[in-house]
């Protein structure tokens, strides 16, 4: 296991084929759990992405929801995301969206593995139907010797349901792939830097993008 982590920013380099467009960006991520009871706990998140194409900030998104754990390393979460869509500091798109998801975890020797199966239910500013799309994560965690630093490695697909008058088309439409490093600062403070490959599938008359972003993520736990 510590062999593919240490290989996984080769394997999402020559994986798939380059695309014919490529971007550059930096994604901040904040997030915050407040326990509001042994197994249940309040959910905060915001995000900002930049980029190089849209001229600085391109999607800002602010969550609110709910966590449960209902047995030992399974849960349930229920939330809303606001989102809003930037390009060179016009706004260019509202979104709304209410999501579940069942959140698994577990130990495959020292590694920590953990995986979500997310469904989203999202309305936009610039059509009137609403999208469905589903969203499986994967992660592994392998702790750095008695350090407070672990490599990270993750997988994410982003699948539409259904096609919409906003541009949602459905079938696979892209992956994340991210590696990198994991510090607990504190027993309430968690931050992960890393390098993430967004490569989106270009359907249609639509090319592929690939984009190469650095990820910073700094969590709070209450």
């Amino acid at each position: 296991m510590r062999s593919i982590l240490l290989a996984l920013p080769l394997l999402i380099l020559a994986s798939p084929a380059l695309a014919q467009e490529e971007d550059s960006e930096v994604w901040l991520t904040g997030g915050a759990g407040i326990a509001v009871g042994e197994n249940s706990e309040i959910d905060f998140e915001a995000v900002s992405r930049f980029s190089d194409d849209s001229g600085g900030l391109y999607e800002a998104e602010f969550m609110g929801g709910f966590t449960q754990t209902v047995a030992k390393g399974v849960s349930i979460h229920g939330g809303y995301v606001r989102v809003v869509s930037y390009s060179r500091g016009d706004v260019t798109r509202g979104e709304d969206r209410f999501r579940v998801q069942l959140g698994l975890s577990g130990d495959a020797g020292p590694v920590r593995l953990s995986g979500r199966l997310r469904l989203e239910h999202r309305s936009a500013s610039t059509g009137d139907d609403t999208a469905y799309r589903f969203r499986p994560q994967i992660k592994a965690s392998l702790p750095l010797g008695d350090s407070d630093f672990s490599l990270v490695a993750s997988h994410e697909s982003l699948i539409p349901l259904n096609d919409t008058d906003w541009g949602e088309r459905a079938g696979y439409d892209r992956m994340r792939n991210l590696a990198g490093v994991s510090w607990k600062a504190s027993d309430a403070i968690g931050v992960e830097i890393g390098y993430l490959n967004q490569y989106r599938f270009g359907r249609g008359t639509r090319r592929d993008t690939m984009d190469h972003v650095l990820s910073l993520s700094v969590g709070l736990s209450l």
